[in-house]
């Protein structure tokens, strides 16, 4: 694989004689822009086409650019996007090269809020005590009012690049360093910060090049919880099967008490970096591994486990370098679901219009059912590596491209899509090497309309026979639903539909057919038109 792409460098190793870590696919996935947007690539959500139920009912998400967030003392070369979060109305941005006083590649992560529709700078997170080439921001996570951002070449004291951790949480409008993360057993060279999730009060980081027992450079995970305002370290994650060079905690994410840890150089059954990801659970204060997970139609170089995405009993992870057809490391992302205590693959998402090196799966994202994929290196038009993000969501088991998305001002070698982040209906999408203005100064994009799947509703009544013939349906509320859509048929064929319901019921005005065995459901629908139906129970007018 070629470590420059369309002649823009996209490093793979560690420029060990500069002691920089080039922090590609760290994004913490927590699981993530006033419309001077220009068009998207995918399609706006319309009325419906087909019946419902049908494949043409799943509207695609209409997705708009809101704001575009750069650094307001930006230089060149900062790459500020290299790492998105967003939580709510907060957005925090790794700006991991920036300069910090006469410290080259000190590294900040920067806060923005939203009012509205606006954003604004609301602060600089700093470590208390950064140094030069420390690279604080090369991964960021938040939640709430707390933050943890890595800093991976952090020296502790003579030990280079052993590597922290920094949390930060805020107070009203104010951001504070609450207390800076280190591994009881660091050593150099360790990257301890390499990536970074958060969840709740426990916090998983990565320390890909960690070396196990007498593997060099196996990588290792480590997990802290927070009590009051104290952190303590509660267990150090390995592989079950872990050998030298695997890039364990390249990769990291949490949601509750299950963790899930990329190791994108593992080789599997022979092939060489063909990666796989681990998952691991709590039970009381220990973890212990739950599953090893891989690709069923896994390659050598695949790079799996690139990027790692984790919402309760479904993860997503990157295979950027993954071959698609004849289609050289066009990438893909593979989703997993949990039944019990087994992970299975669901399903392998892929870009609609994918092509050699679009490296599809460099950043992944997910939360419910809807999940974002980067490919910082597609080509957009005659512009060369500008990036892209594509939007899935899943209606039952199946995963479907919802939209493509790209910055209103693209330009050749963004990447675009380097890192990216869901929140609600809000994605914040990173492109690190944007010209902002400055060379490789980067920018982070924030589109709204980006919609969470509701819940799916339970119908109650009528149910059986009825007397009345203009009967009032009723059905249990579902989270996240905008609006409910009601249908009545007899046999396959539509009788009745209703659109726009707002409350948990509805009177049909329409006298419906004695004797006739009918059925109905409801669905519950979000901004953007999607939902989940629900079971369909008969009922019959005396």
């Amino acid at each position: 694989m070629d470590p420059t792409h369309h002649g823009h460098p996209v490093a793979f190793a560690l420029l060990l004689t500069t002691a920089l870590v080039v922090c590609l696919g760290a994004a913490t996935l927590v699981g993530a822009t006033p419309a001077s947007a220009g068009p998207l690539a995918g399609p706006e959500a319309g009325p419906l086409t087909g019946p419902p139920g049908s494949a043409d009912e799943l509207l695609a998400l209409l997705a708009v650019q809101q704001a575009q967030l750069t650094a307001s003392d930006g230089a060149a070369s900062d790459w500020f996007g290299n790492s998105v979060a967003i939580s709510g109305n907060t957005a925090v941005v790794g700006n991991p090269q920036h300069d910090v006083g006469g410290n080259a590649d000190q590294g900040v992560a920067e806060v923005f809020t939203r009012s509205g529709t606006t954003w604004s700078h609301q602060w600089w997170l700093i470590a208390s005590d950064g140094e030069a080439s420390d690279l604080l921001g090369c991964s960021v996570a938040l939640v709430g009012d707390t933050a943890v951002v890595g800093a991976p070449c952090d020296d502790a004291g003579i030990v280079t690049n052993q590597g922290s951790a920094y949390v930060f949480v805020r107070s009203g409008t104010n951001w504070s360093q609450q207390q800076k993360l280190v591994a009881s057993d660091g050593n150099a060279s360790d990257f301890f910060g390499y990536s970074v999730a958060l969840s709740g009060e426990t916090a998983l980081v990565g320390a890909r090049w960690d070396d196990v027992d007498i593997n060099s450079q196996q990588g290792s995970a480590y997990v802290f919880v927070r009590s009051g305002t104290t952190w303590s370290e509660q267990q150090k994650l390995t592989a079950d099967d872990g050998a030298a060079d695997d890039d364990f905690g390249w990769s990291v994410a949490i949601s509750g008490g299950t963790a899930l840890v990329g190791a994108y150089h593992d080789d599997v059954s022979g092939n060489t970096d063909q990666g796989s990801a681990y998952v691991f659970v709590r039970s009381g204060g220990v973890w212990t591994q739950q599953q090893h997970l891989t690709a069923t139609d896994g390659a050598a170089s695949d790079n799996f486990g690139q990027s790692v995405a984790l919402s309760v009993n479904t993860a997503v992870v990157g295979a950027h370098a993954d071959d698609v057809g004849a289609m050289t490391d066009q990438g893909s992302a593979y989703v997993f679901t949990r039944s019990g205590t087994n992970w299975s693959e669901q399903q392998t998402l892929v870009a609609s219009d994918g092509a050699s090196d679009d490296w599809f799966g460099v950043s992944v994202t997910l939360v419910g059912d809807s999940a974002i994929v980067g490919a910082p290196s597609d080509d957009v038009g005659s512009n060369l590596g500008e990036g892209s993000a594509y939007v899935f969501a899943r209606s039952g088991t199946t995963w479907s491209q919802q939209a493509q998305l790209n910055s209103s001002d693209g330009a050749a070698h963004d990447q675009f899509g380097y890192s990216v982040a869901l929140s609600g209906a809000s994605a914040l999408v990173g492109a690190r090497y944007k010209d902002s203005p400055n060379a490789d100064q980067g920018s982070a994009y924030v589109f709204t309309g980006v919609v969470e799947k509701p819940g799916k509703p339970v119908a109650k009544s009528p149910k059986g026979k009825i007397s009345s013939r203009t009967p009032t349906f009723k059905w249990a509320a579902a989270a996240r639903a905008a609006s409910y859509e009601v249908c009545i048929y007899k046999g396959s064929k539509l009788i009745k539909r209703k659109t726009g319901i707002t409350k948990t019921s509805w009177k049909c005005t329409k006298r419906l057919l004695r004797g006739a065995r009918l059925t109905w459901k409801v669905r519950a629908r979000n901004a953007a038109g999607t939902g989940p139906w629900s079971n369909k129970p008969w009922f019959k007018v005396r």
